[in-house]
Formats: structure tokens, C-alpha cells, sequence
């Protein structure tokens, strides 16, 4: 079988669909007879039987074979009288007339106010008003409080000779330390209605001496000595693991921002970078959505 065989096999196994407006005109037997733009032609009426004729009504085709499914839009079972006559009399119904009988007792008038059984196409008789529904109160939303972690994307130390070393962010007299993590936490924090506390996590080697650790400015790791932004001191023994940050949260969230560490006054210490440790640097974010 030839590749052209083939795709016409599994297209003739494509089922096709597509709905369209028409204008229902009459029952005819079993078929609807509709309009549609020029064309007056007989479908299956499944869904809801029979319309009212002048009714606008939904026709779907499947696989080129049409069927009437029902009314295009909901139908309201209040309308009002525009015009009297015997044995039908005219409703107009959200904007649309209608030609429809009513009930033996009741004598229509214009601007009646009338109720209509749509499965009938009846005019039931006049109403003495309509009962407005109390629409529930709106969900509000509760704030929920929940936590994540963002890791960072790349890690290094930038020292005065104007270069980079590994990933191991180091904070000392001659070098500096940056995580960044492109757009990751500007994503992350997206909806977040506000950030309680922010932690980084420091896979620390070895300290001595100050050391220091901020934001900066940067998504990605710049070919320039780094700026820290507002350093915060970290003493001796408080260096390891999971440390509470100042409140970062509205600074990090616009993107393109990070984490720093330099040694103001002098020092030398040492964390882990990704490639040693994938959580080097990595966020945890308590927030409120």
C-alpha cells in the first residue's frame, strides 16, 4: 500500500464537525426543515422538538450530515403580548417575536406580561409578575499560606583580576559570590499575593573572618566585578544551612535578580556551588496567595 493509500485511509477516519445558526421554518414529518443564509433544507431534529417557527436554532454537522440540536441561545418562559389574534396571538421574547396559540379562557392584550411552555410552544395566560432570584453571595476567596523553593540556575566567584572561577561562590577580600536565577523566581512568585520571609540555603566549606551577603541586579553571571545590593552581616557559626533573609520578596519578584555575598573589612569564606550542590542558593519562599 502506498504512502498516499495510507493517509487516505486514516483521513477518511477523521470525523468532522461544525455547528452553524439557521432559522427554523416548520416540521415537516419526522425533519426540520430550517433556513440557512439562502438555503431551505430538511435536517433531523434531535434535542429539543419541535421549535417554534421564526425561532433561531443551533445545526450541527457531523461528517456533512446536519441535525437541529436546539435553540441558539436560552429561552426565557416570560415574554410579552405585542399583538393580539385568534386563534395565535404575538410574544416577544428577549427581542424576538413569536407566533404562538394559547390556552382556551385566556384573552391576550397587548403588553401582557405571559408565561410560555416552551416544550408546547403554549401561551399559558397572563402573569402578575415575576419573582427576581437572589443570586448567592460571590465566593471569596480564603489566603492560603504555602511554601517553595526556587533554585538557582548558575553559581560562581568573580575576583579583582576580572575573572571567574568555579561554581563555589566565595566571599573574601578580592572575590565576590552571586547566585542568579534568570526569571525563575519572578515566574515562582507570579499571583503571590505577598511574601512573609524569604530563606537561602549555604552549603557552607569553610569561614573566617566578615562576610556579608545581599541581592544584586543581575539574571545571569556578569563579566564585570559584581555590585551587592544592601549586605547584610552574616557572624561566624551562622554561615550553614537554611538562614532567614531580610524580606526580599518584592525585589526578587520583578526577575532578572539574585543572590550575593562579598566580605566587608576582610575575610574568606566558602560555600558550594550547583555543581557540587544543587540547592546552593536555593530560595524558600513563604507566601500568601
Amino acid at each position: 500500500m502506498s504512502d498516499v493509500e495510507v493517509i487516505q485511509r486514516q483521513l477518511a477516519g477523521v470525523t468532522s464537525a461544525r455547528s452553524e445558526t439557521a432559522l427554523f421554518v416548520k416540521m415537516d414529518g419526522p425533519l426540520a426543515v430550517v433556513n440557512i443564509g439562502a438555503a431551505t433544507i430538511p435536517v433531523r431534529c434531535v434535542g429539543f422538538y419541535p421549535p417554534v417557527a421564526g425561532m433561531p436554532v443551533r445545526v450541527d454537522w457531523v461528517n456533512g450530515v446536519p441535525s437541529l440540536t436546539g435553540p441558539m441561545r436560552p429561552l426565557s418562559p416570560v415574554g410579552k403580548i405585542t399583538a393580539t389574534g385568534s386563534p395565535r396571538a404575538t410574544v416577544t421574547v428577549d427581542g424576538v417575536a413569536y407566533s404562538l396559540f394559547y390556552r382556551s379562557g385566556y384573552t391576550p392584550a397587548v403588553n401582557d406580561d405571559v408565561e410560555i411552555n416552551w416544550a408546547t410552544g403554549i401561551i399559558q395566560g397572563k402573569i402578575t409578575g415575576v419573582t427576581a432570584t437572589e443570586a448567592p453571595p460571590e465566593s471569596v476567596a480564603v489566603p492560603e499560606t504555602f511554601e517553595f523553593v526556587v533554585r538557582a540556575e548558575d553559581s560562581g566567584r568573580f575576583n579583582s583580576g576580572g575573572r571567574w572561577g568555579n561554581s563555589d561562590p566565595w566571599a573574601s577580600n578580592s572575590t565576590r559570590g552571586l547566585w542568579t536565577y534568570g526569571d525563575r523566581i519572578k515566574d515562582a512568585l507570579a499571583g503571590v499575593v505577598s511574601v512573609n520571609f524569604v530563606d537561602v540555603f549555604l552549603p557552607l566549606v569553610s569561614e573566617l573572618g566578615n562576610a556579608s551577603i545581599g541581592v544584586h541586579e543581575y539574571g545571569a553571571l556578569p563579566g564585570f566585578f559584581p555590585t551587592i545590593i544592601d549586605p547584610l552581616p552574616l557572624p561566624l557559626g551562622t554561615r550553614a544551612g537554611w538562614l532567614r533573609m531580610p524580606n526580599w520578596g518584592a525585589f526578587l519578584a520583578l526577575g532578572q535578580r539574585g543572590v550575593g555575598v562579598l566580605a566587608p573589612g576582610g575575610g574568606q569564606t566558602i560555600w558550594n556551588g550547583i555543581a557540587t550542590d544543587p540547592m546552593s542558593g536555593a530560595l524558600r519562599f513563604n507566601v500568601t496567595r
